[in-house]
């Protein structure tokens, strides 16, 4: 049976879409699976089963499930329609519904920051580099964040090797080896803040009251992903840092390849360009993790689900919600869900 946790997001979903605060992306993301309880040359489980691990239905066998030693997730497919193009879906088991209270607005924020400069692509230049490839910026370029999850989606015009393999460094370099500089989160506050206020419309405001309504003193009522404007304003790095370096991580990441390729070749090249990323930091706490309600626990183990606000519940809080896309760092026009 369905919990009533479950029941209460489909209905806060229906509400989202019938206001119009949310566009459905083009590729969704469920997860897929590898055999229950199956481990090929020591790799490690992720951080979650594969779907189909506890279910009764069998898996597309044009689908290749895979699973990298540092606990990264894969599922690629040949399809030839339309001829030798690619899509690409990079995402993150995380979302809104992590930030603490501090952080409210953070996990956007950070999709942001992920193209705005890393370890070996200089800001600015990540984009240079994939519209020399025609990738076009917000139509095949993209991202979004919602309350449990973030995704970056690329659209490859074709799968020439050097396509493939600078999109593959591109999204290696945004998970891993983001900079996060304080002059760049500096710059990007006002474009966060410009799209709140294009989105801060009658239909946002009759969900927000929508669900506080259907989930009064629950964290889904308090997590849009847009956040707190005066978190966006002052948040230093630290907290950027923080969100990233717990939640972005292999554990939590599943790629999506669909398209006009070898499937044989196109494993060995995301073999090769994720094999290297390992986690900086211990893994963020879980939403759904209880607490109790007559013995709080201290500021040290804090968890998600154990917030002031949230504690009168104390219940299990792992949700799905639709999402909206963006068109980017510079431009992005419905970040948020």
């Amino acid at each position: 049976m369905r919990s009533a946790r479950r029941l209460l997001l489909v209905a806060a979903s229906g509400l989202a879409l019938s206001v119009g605060a949310f566009n459905a992306p083009a590729l969704a993301f469920a997860p897929a699976a590898v055999q229950a309880g199956a481990q090929v040359g020591g790799q490690v489980p992720p951080s979650d089963p594969w779907a189909q691990a506890a279910s009764d239905v069998p898996a597309d066998p044009a689908v290749r499930y895979g699973l990298l030693p540092n606990g990264m997730r894969y599922a690629l497919m040949h399809n030839a329609t339309p001829p030798g193009q690619a899509s690409f879906r990079l995402r993150i088991d995380a979302g809104s519904l992590m930030e603490r209270d501090d952080q409210q607005g953070l996990a956007h924020f950070m999709e942001h920051m992920a193209f705005n400069g890393t370890k070996d692509i200089p800001e600015n230049e990540m984009l240079r580099i994939l519209e020399r490839l025609g990738l076009a910026f917000g139509a095949d370029t993209n991202a979004f964040t919602s309350f449990d999850q973030t995704a970056y989606m690329l659209e490859l015009p074709n799968t020439q090797d050097e396509t493939v393999d600078a999109s593959l460094r591109v999204m290696r370099q945004m998970m891993g080896e983001a900079l996060m500089a304080s002059e760049s989160i500096d710059a990007e506050r006002g474009v966060i803040e410009g799209e709140e206020r294009s989105r801060n419309s009658p239909q946002m405001r009759v969900l927000k009251t929508q669900l506080a309504l259907l989930a009064p003193g629950q964290r889904l009522s308090q997590r849009l992903p847009i956040g707190d404007l005066e978190v966006i304003r002052t948040a230093p790095r630290e907290r950027f840092v923080d969100f990233y370096e717990a939640y972005y991580r292999p554990s939590r990441a599943t790629f999506i390849a669909v398209g006009d390729f070898d499937v044989d070749a196109m494993e060995a090249k995301i073999r090769g360009a994720f094999a290297d990323w390992t986690p900086k930091a211990a893994d963020g706490p879980p939403t759904w993790a209880r607490c109790s309600r007559a013995s709080p626990r201290p500021a040290s183990s804090w968890s998600p689900a154990c917030s002031p606000r949230s504690r009168s519940t104390g219940s299990r809080r792992r949700t799905w919600t639709p999402t909206a896309s963006t068109s980017g760092p510079r431009t992005f026009a419905a970040a948020w869900a």
